[in-house]
């Protein structure tokens, strides 16, 4: 008897340090997630036009015309306009990228004076802070035909007078806007111009609005010393976590799906324009790369794109060792997005049992540094409610959202996984099924 006993005591012990590895592969589905993927252009007059957008993106470049308003301060129909494309962005379900301009089109007419400009991005931007949580990013725009930084009036005259005019605009979106929100510029050089003046320290992104064009993407890469393989590297090691973005002119050599897809991962690209180039993009639909469609591909990769690649647990854990010390287990997150995730969505695991459903926060600090295939692994360990042990099962998942009471799916991140659930905005990893009255297995 006393052999039987000690033989079945090791066999439990062999069975509690027994562990369980499964590994998964990304799946080929497209997911609408949040604040990555093609976007639409739309003007602010137009809110209709946001929900209709909605249906094919989760972006839209929000585009805020000036034109009228050259000689004084924005009235509120104006202001009030702004307000109303925000709120239809919001019950849309899209994220913005924000862009004012003295008109969207060549030969803008611009204030007499910058300090005009200034005024109106404190008034934008008493709108935009109210809105915050649905701004992927303000470009700095207000300078030249369509707010891209040239052809202005206050870009003339000298590099120092240049210089003076971008910081200008740069240090009133610092002054005015949230905190939070960040700001994206036309060239790299704008940045590090800024970064020496200390202007939006760590807010500065990137758009390139002549993606994939020429040598220098006309004139994106035009500082000295720094040729595009340089700006690029530069790039690729220095704003891996802003939401970099653009739209690709012309066809040619260049958009060709594995060109685009080596600059997309230096980029670290999370948002590209639907509809400009429509022919280049038609162009990939009809190629395949990589073992599918080259749209697909590249869209899919748009931003950041996570999965589980592995699970280690216990293949068996004891009641009386969940109670007292919890459900230990190591996860390894994989990201083959061209960009990391943004850290405002942050981690939590999902604990159900018996209907009932509680939410433990972890430290997802590597999460928010890896893209581009890379992969982070943790070991965690979850405190199960004690109620929760009398239950047959316990479920386990993980939500990335922007806190845990967030139930909508669509403003959660969706895991590429194959054949696991994803509901109320968790993502399921395993369960514990209760074997007898000692035990729960994972399954």
């Amino acid at each position: 008897m006393v052999l039987l006993i000690c033989f079945f005591a090791v066999l439990v012990w062999m069975l509690l340090y027994e562990t369980e590895r499964r590994t998964w592969t990304e799946d080929k589905r497209t997911i609408r997630n949040p604040g990555r993927g093609f976007y639409i252009q739309v003007d602010s007059d137009n809110p209709k036009r946001i929900q209709t957008a909605a249906e094919e993106v989760r972006l839209i470049l929000l585009a805020f015309d000036l034109a009228d308003y050259t000689k004084g301060d924005l009235p509120k129909e104006k202001t009030d306009e702004l307000e109303t494309a925000l709120e239809a962005a919001g019950e849309a379900g899209v994220s913005v990228i924000f862009r004012a301009a003295y008109g969207f089109c060549e030969g803008v007419t611009e204030p007499d004076a910058i300090e005009q400009a200034g005024r109106h991005i404190r008034q934008i931007s008493e709108v935009l802070n109210r809105y915050k949580d649905r701004i992927l990013t303000v470009q700095a725009g207000m300078l030249g035909d369509y707010g891209e930084w040239h052809s202005s009036r206050f870009l003339e005259g000298g590099e120092e007078e240049e210089r003076k005019s971008r910081l200008y605009i740069l240090k009133q979106w610092e002054a005015y806007l949230d905190s939070s929100i960040k700001v994206a510029v036309r060239r790299p050089r704008f940045i590090r111009e800024a970064e020496r003046e200390n202007v939006l320290a760590g807010r500065l992104g990137f758009h390139n609005d002549a993606l994939l064009s020429t040598d220098d993407d006309m004139g994106t890469y035009d500082a000295h010393g720094y040729p595009r393989s340089d700006e690029l590297a530069w790039v690729d090691r220095r704003l891996s976590g802003q939401p970099n973005g653009g739209e690709m002119p012309t066809p040619g050599t260049r958009t060709q799906p594995k060109y685009a897809d080596l600059e997309f991962q230096k980029l670290h690209l999370t948002y590209l324009n639907a509809t400009y180039n429509e022919k280049i993009i038609e162009s990939w639909s009809k190629r395949t790369y990589k073992g599918m469609e080259a749209k697909r591909y590249l869209e899919n990769r748009l931003g950041y794109r996570i999965f589980f690649s592995e699970l280690t647990a216990n293949r068996l854990y004891w009641i009386a060792g969940l109670a007292e010390k919890g459900a230990v287990f190591t996860v390894s997150f994989c990201n083959t997005g061209y960009a990391p995730p943004d850290p405002g969505y942050q981690l939590f695991f999902s604990i159900r049992a018996g209907g009932k459903e509680v939410f433990q926060r972890a430290d997802a600090s590597g999460l928010y540094r890896i893209s581009c295939k890379e992969s982070w692994k943790e070991t965690f360990c979850l405190d199960i409610p004690e109620a929760f042990l009398e239950e047959e099962t316990i479920e386990i998942g993980v939500k990335l959202a922007p806190d845990e009471q967030e139930r909508d799916a669509g403003n959660c991140i969706e895991f590429a996984n194959e054949n696991l659930s994803y509901r109320d905005g968790v993502n399921g990893i395993f369960s514990l099924e209760r074997v007898g009255k000692w035990f729960y297995r994972i399954k």
